[in-house]
């Protein structure tokens, strides 16, 4: 019994450390609800991004009166604030939606992008397609937010 004292010694301190290299902190759970904090700067950032929305229509007119340089001024002037909001929106929301969100604006932005560029080469038809199509994913983009009464 004397020669395995320090073999065992050995391994219990062997598995000591893996035990508390495996064990790990307490795992944080994603919150499933808004704070009252969380909900304070998603109050913060809605008013700038729904405002955007507002003025889509105007967009709307300048693609079908054919006025390309409204459209490109548009899209640089108002919307170009577009994306700055909807990243400091998006990073307020819950995970669950913070990844869509994410991506819907990423999609908003690539259709805005391709609108600049039919309306560069004064193309009214793709214009409107990637309008309805930008206007579809700023939708369903504000559907994840929280509305305030």
């Amino acid at each position: 019994m004397g020669r395995f004292r320090p073999l065992l010694g050995i391994l219990l301190a062997v598995m000591a450390t893996t035990l508390v290299a495996c064990g790990g902190g307490p795992v944080s759970k994603a919150p499933t609800t808004y704070t009252p904090a969380v909900l304070q700067q998603v109050e913060l950032y809605s008013p700038g991004v729904a405002t955007l929305r507002k003025r889509f229509p105007e967009l709307a007119g300048y693609i079908q009166k054919e006025d390309w340089v409204n459209v490109q001024s548009f899209i640089h002037g108002p919307m170009g604030e577009l994306r700055a909001r909807s990243n400091r929106l998006a990073a307020t929301l819950l995970p669950k939606d913070k990844e869509k969100a994410q991506a819907l604006a990423q999609e908003l932005y690539a259709h805005l992008e391709r609108l600049d560029e039919a309306a560069a080469n004064r193309q009214q038809v793709i214009a409107g397609q990637e309008y309805r199509n930008a206007l579809d994913d700023f939708d369903n983009f504000l559907r994840l937010v929280p509305t305030f009464p």
